[in-house]
């Protein structure tokens, strides 16, 4: 095993192609497409999403709101979840989880801050007119806001959608109570309405975590960093098939095979040496995103509370590529076959695993086959330490499912003998 972990290094440093390839393609292609998709990035038009509302309101201001949003054909309002009314609590646990990307919660005294306001405004243009001021006010400091709650993987032309989209029949509910109040007073539905007064039940984003949130919102670096770095490790495909095929074609496979258990042990060594070199590959990707991108003026990469968490999905990532790799050398007999079928097959991967668009905007269909890219699940498990700021329960469903996907393509062919 440690002599094959010699003889690979060596090959290698032997292979400056190889090398290039590896660490320095990588980075170059992460600085050049986080530039390039900088500003589209930031502006892209997204489709539909699915909303969570929590409505605590206790009259009919939050009904009129999620009414008024379900006409817009953009969002998918959800107030109940099996038939019971969605909590504030559950819906911060959905977003927590990535279960949903966007929230809403309503407060209870919504619609008694907004009459309270309105009643107020009213009576201050019937004063000014000399009518008597007529309506109810109490003496309360009216601040109620409907809070904004969105997982923090979410881009931000998401979050500017929905917060127009709030505002605007917002402005509605106000216009329409503020009316009925000055319907109320005779002679004063002619005095000009400022509704920029009306300063209560703003819109407010908020974050999930008590406090100030220790992670950026999603920006190109965040998202185009660890998305492209995966990428790159998945590329090792390429040097391993070509290895594996090359050793079968100059017969020192066969001698390898003719030696009692040593092909176990060098498939073992090869399958170690990979990992190794995924990892150290993914972590200088980091330092790119820390370092060289700010030199380029965009945002520098956060790898959030939990940092010390992408020790173990590097380790995940790196397994499932390398014995990705490894299974692509086994089933294929020519150079000609492997290759080409790894490095587009990476290509694919990416594609619908949400490294080059968010998988949110694809089909229903797409979204179900992305659960078969590995590239989604290394994607995702990155995302739940540097945006969700995850600790390992997060990471644990995409580290387990990373881990067993290289077990059943890399382990297997190797203690099977097959090659």
């Amino acid at each position: 095993m440690f002599a094959t972990l010699r003889k690979e290094l060596l090959l290698l440093l032997r292979d400056p192609g190889g090398l290039l390839l590896l660490l320095l393609m990588p980075a170059a292609l992460i600085i050049v497409m986080a530039v390039v998709q900088d500003a589209p990035y930031r502006d892209y038009q997204e489709m539909k999403f699915e909303i969570l509302v929590a409505n605590k309101d206790k009259g009919n201001t939050g009904t009129k709101l999620i009414e008024g949003l379900r006409k817009n054909k953009s969002f998918i309002m959800i107030d109940r979840l099996q038939g019971v009314a969605v909590t504030e609590e559950q819906l911060k646990a959905s977003l927590r989880d990535g279960q949903y990307k966007m929230g809403i919660v309503i407060p209870e005294d919504a619609t008694a801050s907004l009459i309270n306001t309105s009643n107020k405004l009213a009576n201050e243009m019937a004063g000014a007119m000399g009518l008597p001021a007529g309506l109810p006010v109490q003496g309360r400091q009216d601040s109620a806001a409907i809070q904004l709650l969105f997982d923090p993987v979410v881009k931000p032309s998401f979050r500017s959608a929905l917060g127009f989209a709030l505002n605007q029949y917002l402005t509605q509910v106000k216009t329409e109570i503020l009316l009925q109040r000055l319907s109320r007073m005779n002679g004063s539905g002619d005095k000009p309405v400022n509704l920029e007064s009306m300063n209560v039940l703003a819109v407010a984003e908020k974050s999930l975590d008590n406090g100030p949130s220790v992670n950026p919102s999603m920006n190109s670096t965040q998202h185009n960093v660890p998305a492209w770095a995966i990428f790159g490790m998945f590329l090792i495909v390429v040097p391993i098939s070509g290895n594996m095929i090359r050793e079968r074609d100059e017969g020192s496979a066969l001698r390898i095979r003719l030696i009692p258990t040593a092909n176990k042990r060098v498939g073992l060594g090869k399958i170690v040496f990979y990992i190794l070199v995924c990892i150290l590959q993914f972590f200088v990707m980091m330092l790119v995103g820390i370092f060289i991108l700010p030199l380029f003026g965009l945002p520098q990469l956060t790898l959030g509370a939990h940092a010390l968490n992408l020790l173990p999905m590097a380790f995940a990532i790196s397994f499932a590529a390398v014995n990705y790799g490894y299974f692509i050398g086994s089933i294929f007999k020519t150079a000609n076959q492997a290759m080409p079928f790894g490095a587009i097959s990476i290509v694919l991967f990416s594609a619908i695993g949400g490294v080059w668009v968010p998988v949110e905007i694809l089909p229903e269909v797409m979204k179900k086959i992305a659960l078969f890219s590995p590239l989604h699940w290394s994607l995702e498990g990155v995302n739940e330490v540097i945006l969700r700021n995850s600790g390992w329960k997060g990471i644990l469903k995409p580290f387990a499912i990373l881990v067993g996907s290289g077990v059943l393509l890399g382990i297997m062919p190797v203690f099977l003998g097959k090659k």
